[in-house]
């Protein structure tokens, strides 16, 4: 499964909508005309939406081709699918930042010459964890026949 075209032009299309991601959100929070109307957080909000629109797009036209629900259909469940990434992704920073913690590991780390946050390597280290449930989940469920009819095949038998 993970040894496939598909995943390969997901990572990319997820690369590409990462790109979005922190474009608009940067855009929105240091142009100073802009980042005096929009708050932070908000500017961060938009980019992150923007590059959930721009990876669900680009999956839907490009690499998934199922047909058996709506694109609205599919969005909702994309976005269900997504949420769930994120609070994995934070449960297992947190706890690899803990780990490095517990194993006395400190920052800066050094790596190849860099100094680096142990928050963002464990950032980093979760984002690429997720990648895979990500692709899996929306495999099965937002670009397929969705979670309620998993569900409904799974409950009743």
């Amino acid at each position: 499964m993970f040894v496939s075209r598909r995943f390969a032009t997901f990572i990319v299309f997820g690369g590409l909508a990462a790109l979005v991601n922190i474009g608009v959100g940067k855009t929105l929070y240091s142009v100073p005309g802009i980042a005096a109307v929009v708050p932070y957080w908000l500017a961060v909000a938009v980019g992150a939406a923007s590059g959930l629109l721009v990876n669900f797009g680009l999956n839907y036209a490009f690499n998934f081709r199922f047909q058996g629900r709506s694109a609205g259909a599919q969005l909702r469940t994309f976005i269900v699918v997504a949420v769930g990434g994120v609070v994995l992704t934070a449960l297992i920073a947190q706890s690899l930042v803990g780990l490095a913690g517990w194993l006395g590991v400190i920052s800066p780390v050094r790596i190849a010459g860099l100094a680096l946050d142990t928050g963002f390597i464990a950032h980093v280290m979760a984002t690429g964890l997720v990648t895979f449930y990500s692709f899996a989940a929306h495999s099965a469920f937002s670009f397929n026949v969705g979670l309620r009819n998993r569900l409904m095949r799974l409950f009743s038998r």
